[in-house]
Parts: C-alpha cells; sequence; structure tokens
C-alpha cells in the first residue's frame, strides 16, 4: 500500500486560526487550486463582526461582501437563490437575494451597517422578518462539505466558524491588489505577515476536518457492539459510522489485548475477499491480521469506503483513511499503539496525537 502523506502542521494552523476568529479577528484563506484560479479570501466570523474589520474588509477587496451559511439557515431566514436558475456550472456560486438588517441600519453599506447585517444573519434566533430585501450584503448558501469533492472557500468559510464553536456564517470577500487583480497565494501570506493575521489554505482545513470532524460532529461516531464468533477467536467488534464517507467502519478487538495495542488496518476490497481474485492478496491479508489479532490481541480495524470499486484504488491508503483509523482510536481512547503493516503512515498519526512504537511487546512477553 502507498502511505497517505502527513497532514503538514495542520492542526496547529487550523487551532491558531480558529482561535482569532472567536477573538473576533479574521483570517485570510488561500485557494492553492490552480484549476479554480488561485486566489485568496478575508474570512470574519458574522457573529461578531464589528465596523473595524469589515472596513478593512472593504478596502482590501473589491467592496462587495458576503456571508456564506449552510441551507439550512438559508431556509430559516427566507433567502432564496438570487435567480432561479444558479448557473450551468458545477462551481457556481449560489448568491442568494441580498440583504440589509431591518433594525440598526441606515442605508444599510457602511461597514457598520453591513457588520450589523452579518451578526442578524448569524444569530440563530433571527427570523425572515429581521431582514429587508435587497440590501448591501450577499448570503451565500452552501453544502456540508465531504471527504472527496472540492471544497471551496466559501465551504471553507462556514466550516472554521463552526470548528471555532461559532455560529456556521461567516463573511467573505476576494482579496484584491491596488490595481484590482486578484491577489495571487503569495501576495495574500505577505499581506497577512504585514497586517499581523494568520493565514491558512483550504487544504489545511480539509485535512484538518479529516482528522477531527466539521466541529458539529466528530470524523467518527460509534455504534453497535457485538460478540463476533469467528473460526479464529471471539472477537469484540464494534462499528463506527464515517461522518465524512457515510461508510460504516469495523474494530475487532482480540483476547487479552494489551495496553498498547498491536493496530492492523485492512482496507475493504471486494475483488479478493468475496470474490477470491488471483491477482489481488487482500484475502489472504485479511485472514492472516485475523489470525493475529486472535493470538496477540489487540485491533484490527477494517476500513469502508462508502462506495465498492474492482479497481486498484482500494489497495491504496489515503489520507481520509488515516484520519478515520485517528478518529476511531481517538474514540477508543487509544493514544500509544505499535502498527502491523506498510498502509498507514505513522507521521501522519502523529499529527493527530497517535504515537507508534516499534519494538516487540514486553507486556505480551510477559504473559
Amino acid at each position: 500500500m502507498k502511505p497517505a502523506a502527513a497532514p503538514s502542521a495542520t492542526v496547529s494552523a487550523v487551532d491558531r486560526a480558529c482561535g482569532e476568529l472567536r477573538s473576533g479577528r479574521p483570517i485570510l484563506l488561500n485557494d492553492t487550486d490552480d484549476a479554480l484560479g488561485a486566489g485568496g479570501s478575508i474570512v470574519l466570523p458574522a457573529a461578531l463582526a464589528d465596523p473595524h474589520w469589515t472596513a478593512w474588509a472593504v478596502r482590501r477587496t473589491s467592496g462587495f461582501l458576503c456571508a456564506p451559511l449552510p441551507n439550512t439557515v438559508a431556509d430559516a431566514l427566507d433567502l432564496p437563490l438570487m435567480a432561479g436558475n444558479p448557473g450551468t456550472r458545477s462551481s457556481s456560486t449560489a448568491f442568494t437575494v441580498s440583504v440589509d438588517a431591518a433594525a440598526g441600519t441606515t442605508t444599510g453599506i457602511s461597514a457598520a451597517d453591513r457588520a450589523r447585517t452579518a451578526r442578524v444573519l448569524a444569530d440563530p434566533e433571527s427570523v425572515p422578518a429581521d431582514l429587508i430585501r435587497p440590501g448591501h450584503l450577499v448570503p451565500i448558501r452552501v453544502h456540508e462539505t465531504t471527504a472527496h469533492p472540492r471544497t471551496g472557500r466559501n465551504e471553507i468559510a462556514v466550516d472554521l466558524c463552526r470548528i471555532a464553536g461559532l455560529p456556521p456564517v461567516a463573511v467573505i470577500g476576494d482579496l484584491v491588489a491596488d490595481e484590482g487583480e486578484i491577489l495571487r497565494p503569495r501576495s495574500v501570506t505577505t499581506l497577512g505577515i504585514e497586517h499581523g493575521l494568520t493565514t491558512l489554505s483550504t487544504v489545511d482545513v480539509s485535512e484538518h476536518r479529516l482528522f477531527h470532524g466539521n466541529g458539529t460532529a466528530a470524523r467518527v461516531t460509534r455504534g453497535d457492539s457485538t460478540l463476533m464468533r469467528t473460526a479464529h477467536t471471539d472477537f469484540d467488534a464494534t462499528v463506527f459510522h464515517d461522518e465524512i464517507t457515510g461508510a460504516d467502519h469495523t474494530v475487532l478487538r482480540g483476547p487479552c489485548t494489551p495496553t498498547v495495542p498491536t493496530v492492523s488496518v485492512h482496507l475493504e476490497c471486494h475483488s479478493g475477499e468475496v470474490f477470491g481474485a488471483l491477482t489481488c492478496s487482500c484475502g489472504r491479508r485479511l485472514q492472516e491480521a485475523l489470525q493475529q489479532t486472535a493470538q496477540d490481541g489487540g485491533l484490527l480495524i477494517y476500513l469502508r469506503r462508502g462506495r465498492s470499486s474492482l479497481l486498484s484504488s482500494p489497495h491504496r491508503c489515503t489520507l481520509a483513511d488515516t484520519g478515520a483509523v485517528a478518529a476511531i482510536l481517538s474514540d477508543l481512547g487509544v493514544a500509544t499503539i505499535r502498527l502491523r503493516g506498510d498502509g498507514i503512515d505513522p507521521t501522519a498519526l502523529a499529527s493527530a496525537n497517535v504515537t507508534v512504537v516499534a519494538g516487540p511487546n514486553r507486556e505480551q512477553e510477559r504473559s
């Protein structure tokens, strides 16, 4: 198996950014996907929007500020799409009708007025009558993000607010240079340094979700447990539902599992396990892992992908798989392990506070 890449200081970057958002300060968000037109945005927490940083955002952008929010919030506030057809491209932005706060504003265009409108959008007690249509702040409907589809800055901005423990509504604007051109990632980073603002990339947040969830739900949720009788031994089996991929993973705990367990990770493979394909060794390796876990104790984590495939992709461990393993171990209260096999990168697990140690299990040797 090809090991997953380590998530490159993901946790510290996102945690630092969320701390800034909780203090009411903005962060700068870089999109490094050139196919989507790499650029950067300023992200403010709508719930804590104030005139100072809203005015700063107006000066550093084209002045066109939007408020990404979940569909559920848009429905509750009666915010239909600005046009009946949101666009023919799959990446089209779902702008809703523009709004102003119904109370506490004047013309609606000032920084103070737009900050007030943002706070109304983020207030869970707000109702449709609290907003005037049209106005000077443009909400954007966003869908829940997942591990695989492209995640843009609007979705990421909502995720960041949620992870920070704030209402999932942001204020966002595309950063531009003095000449009016989109500010590219390197210049965005320079701008952040000049003004003491935290800068992170969309990749940082996407990877963070793979290990820690979206701030509302953890990456995995523990389900039912049962005693599974097999030809090897009786295993304690527990199901974990993956909140990102939708798959149900299974963890088998062997008898007399030591304090520092040996963990085997196996990726679901229909061709080798179900059909016995001669070109695939997955079925044999699964049986070997079951036998070893039955003899030595420890954990066997059987990962499903949410969809089946007969191609080679199930054999390749991804960062999403590593994140699921880390989240499962965290839920089980397991912080130190011995890792059997070469599918999961120990460095990636270490970034999620799971320590991988080497060498024989002395606890097993004494028994």
